[in-house]
């Protein structure tokens, strides 16, 4: 008793579940300490944004998929926020043709290591993802990362595009943005301060 005690929290990446685990223990008068400042993507990197309702993502992202070689891109990543999410794009994407590898902590370490090899040695051109995929891993660098679902977290959008446009290659950056995404998007262009472009679709 009377022995002074110490919280200290640390995270590469600050998700929705963390920042309330940290209001609850650590209470709002917590000192908040984030070495991200300067974060910055890539200049090679084209960053677009695609405005479509929420309700026809998956229709947009085939449709996007399906023309991949008039933009000349052989390797995709595709983020999103959850698991499930994850999980179930997978089995829409295949239903419709469309090879792919899905990476996200609901698979165990064997099977998240098989669909990274499967994606490395170009057996599939498509790597469906959740954060966990957008550090720490080693990827090669990617033609297109799509933000399917934009992170809530204005950094985490700079971690994912860090898989494409590397070591002075030109890449592309495709967020899908819906009506319920916008203030999302603020909190990106200011982090990086510039604005993304708008890529136009055939309807």
């Amino acid at each position: 008793p009377g022995e002074q005690r110490q919280t200290l929290l640390f995270s590469a990446t600050m998700t929705q579940a963390l920042i309330k685990l940290q209001k609850n223990a650590l209470g709002d008068d917590a000192h908040l300490f984030q070495a991200y400042e300067g974060l910055r993507t890539a200049d090679q990197l084209r960053e677009q944004y695609l405005f479509i309702p929420a309700k026809v993502k998956e229709v947009y992202l085939a449709h996007l998929l399906e023309g991949l070689q008039e933009h000349k891109v052989r390797s995709v990543m595709i983020f999103t926020s959850t698991c499930k999410g994850c999980h179930l794009l997978s089995l829409v994407l295949q239903e419709l043709g469309l090879p792919c590898a899905a990476l996200h902590s609901g698979k165990p370490q064997k099977q998240r290591m098989a669909a990274l090899a499967m994606f490395k040695s170009e057996q599939v051109p498509l790597l469906l993802a959740t954060d966990v995929a957008s550090r720490g891993l080693d990827i090669p660098t990617v033609d297109l990362v799509i933000n399917y679902d934009l992170p809530v977290l204005a950094r985490d959008y700079v971690h994912r595009c860090g898989r494409t446009a590397r070591a002075g290659r030109s890449g592309w950056a495709l967020s899908f943005v819906t009506q319920h995404d916008v203030q999302l998007v603020h909190g990106i262009e200011e982090l990086i301060g510039h604005q993304l472009s708008e890529f136009k679709m055939e309807e």
